[in-house]
């Protein structure tokens, strides 16, 4: 597709940036909100530009990019991503499907701060479950981003975060559990003296101690401006086949203006046509700029949704490993512009919305570490209580089972992740 990008070579063979190079590239960057802001620019500044819904389009001839008969697709409606939104977007990573109702409700239960209203016996008899199936997909909801979230109180949330750091962090963690009264008072000395440790070990665990965010849910505010998502991409299942169309309704879309278009012809040889052509060139630029965006967003979604057809069909855990690379081979295409074209770029599938760059992670056996994560929760799920599955054991399961070579410290990782305690912690008495 020729468009008229204008590129200039120099003669060194070196590709020279112009400046409707550089917009094309943050045409194909922009979510649907920020290219809807910078249509609306646009048809501010061009008598050319024209919405091609418009009341005043009766001439009978087609102006669009596009002259295929227009197709009336379903128009999903956008919804808030505040915290509950961002959160449940998260569940779907973590929980098996006879799980979600249940996660749910939890995050519908946190206060202002992220912090959990209704006690893990409450939530059970309210679902008719067990204490132990809460708490489990308690702990996994309490690693979600961000870490802490759904804990009990501000002293729980920080020892939350502490746990999910790649860091030695006990003396930290024995400050928090032990002496939270006296961290909030700032008696370092008597915690010093408490502890029986060095002055320089205290305070660099104190200090780490006050990166962590005591109210989770603080980054959130309920006064912030309200920033809609609506899906760029839809998949659809039609006789067994997963179809992706493109969510027409997620940008405006353009055409000519009929009346200008019109002035133009009838003006030739004036310093009006000299305008209105710039003008036109302007507004052809743009519509095919956006047409391309379309169609490679739709291109990468249709390479995701052709992989992805268990996960589709089955959930989370059937999610296969793909990376930006692997994408981008498959189409021809550079990592950057996978990474462009999926950066804030929605599908709607059967199994819920997701961004484009969640289908992108790393695996094993061509699994992704998403459904590896689902596969670990699910053995400990359905462990013994009096005898947990330990990492090794769980290793040696993933092995048998699904032909998964993993090292026991990956499992463990992977196991931490999720906020799942070890098989020590998680072992219960007869």
């Amino acid at each position: 597709m020729d468009l008229g990008f204008n590129l200039n070579l120099e003669q060194k063979q070196k590709l020279v940036m112009t400046p409707q190079l550089q917009m094309a590239i943050e045409i194909l960057q922009f979510s649907s909100q920020e290219m809807e802001e910078y249509i609306e620019e646009e048809l501010a500044e061009n008598p050319l530009l024209d919405r091609l819904d418009k009341q005043n389009y009766s001439s009978g001839i087609d102006y669009s990019v596009n002259s295929d008969k227009e197709n009336n697709y379903e128009n999903y409606v956008a919804y808030k991503p505040n915290l509950l939104e961002y959160l449940e977007r998260q569940l779907y990573q973590v929980l098996e499907e006879n799980e979600l109702e249940l996660g749910k409700f939890i995050i519908g239960s946190l206060d202002e701060h992220g912090f959990l209203t209704s006690s893990c016996r409450n939530i059970a008899k309210r679902f008719k479950s067990s204490v132990d199936k809460v708490e489990s997909i308690l702990r996994r909801i309490q690693y979600l981003d961000p870490v802490g979230i759904a804990a009990s109180n501000v002293r729980e949330a920080l020892l939350i975060q502490l746990d999910s750091l790649m860091l030695d962090t006990g003396l930290a963690e024995e400050i928090v559990r032990d002496y939270f009264d006296c961290l909030v008072e700032k008696e370092y000395s008597f915690i010093r003296k408490k502890l029986a440790a060095n002055e320089e070990r205290v305070m660099g665990a104190i200090n780490l101690i006050k990166t962590l965010n005591p109210h989770p849910a603080s980054a959130y505010n309920a006064s912030d401006e309200v920033k809609y998502i609506v899906p760029d991409l839809i998949v659809k299942e039609n006789k067994g086949e997963y179809l992706v169309i493109s969510n027409e309704k997620s940008i405006p879309s353009l055409m000519i203006n009929p009346y200008y278009h019109k002035m133009l012809k009838e003006n030739k040889g004036t310093d009006v046509y000299e305008y209105l052509l710039g003008k036109y060139r302007s507004a052809l630029w743009l519509m095919r700029s956006i047409e391309q965006r379309r169609f490679t967003i739709y291109r990468i979604a249709e390479a995701i949704v052709k992989e992805q057809r268990d996960f589709l069909n089955l959930g989370i855990k059937y999610l296969k490993s793909m990376t930006m690379q692997e994408v981008a081979d498959i189409l021809g295409m550079h990592e950057s512009t996978v990474s462009r074209a999926t950066t804030e770029k929605y599908l709607q599938t059967p199994q819920g919305l997701f961004e484009l760059k969640f289908f992108f992670n790393s695996g094993v056996n061509n699994l992704s570490s998403v459904s590896i994560k689902a596969l670990i929760a699910d053995y400990i799920e359905n462990e013994k209580p009096e005898s947990p599955l330990s990492d090794r054991e769980l290793t040696e399961l993933l092995k048998e089972n699904r032909a998964l070579d993993l090292s026991r410290r990956t499992v463990a990782k992977y196991r931490k992740e999720m906020g799942i305690p070890s098989s020590n912690k998680r072992r219960k008495p007869k």
